[in-house]
């Protein structure tokens, strides 16, 4: 009964597990995609400036507003916007940052895929080793207690003779 109800609570975490697998997967892809098809550049940072956003909920961000120059396709470049639209969290007027850039589109810029795939590897193994286990140990693992054979029956009681008399898995008392 505990088994059963823990098969089932334990499954929004399972699903949960399974879609950030998905996740993992799409940013092993989409890094491989732009370490191999995209053109990698160094960009020079020319402004940064703080910000500070309040939702409607109340809750405040911080982060920073960046502009950086670079050279795509043999033409000078520039780009600004938020630090979580390119990735950058951390930069300083002067600082020279590597990026990939589309060839198709040059204004679409990632620095992810200078990080590489590992941060993609490692939510792959936890959250793929999870929903494995889980779906292993609750739904694939035999359950079913073995028949009850005439060898297997035991008396235990007053009358019961010495052959009778429940013995030990492991032989001897």
């Amino acid at each position: 009964m505990v088994f059963i109800f823990a098969r089932y609570l334990l499954m929004p975490f399972a699903l949960i597990a399974a879609v950030l697998f998905a996740m993992g997967a799409h940013i092993i892809g989409t890094s491989l995609h732009h370490q191999a098809a995209w053109q990698r550049t160094v960009a020079t940072v020319t402004d940064v400036s703080p910000y500070s956003e309040t939702r409607a909920n109340g809750l405040t961000t911080d982060g920073i507003n960046v502009a950086v120059s670079y050279v795509a396709n043999d033409a000078p470049m520039t780009w600004s916007g938020k630090d979580k639209d390119i990735g950058l969290y951390k930069a300083a007027k002067g600082d020279r940052v590597e990026f990939y850039y589309d060839p198709a589109d040059p204004s679409n810029l990632d620095t992810a895929a200078m990080k590489g795939w590992r941060g993609g590897l490692l939510l792959l193994a936890v959250s793929g080793g999870f929903t494995l286990f889980y779906v292993w140990f609750f739904w694939l693992r035999g359950r079913k207690t073995p028949p009850m054979a005439p060898s297997t029956v035991r008396i235990v009681g007053a009358g019961a003779g010495p052959a009778d008399q429940q013995r030990s898995p492991f032989g001897r008392r």
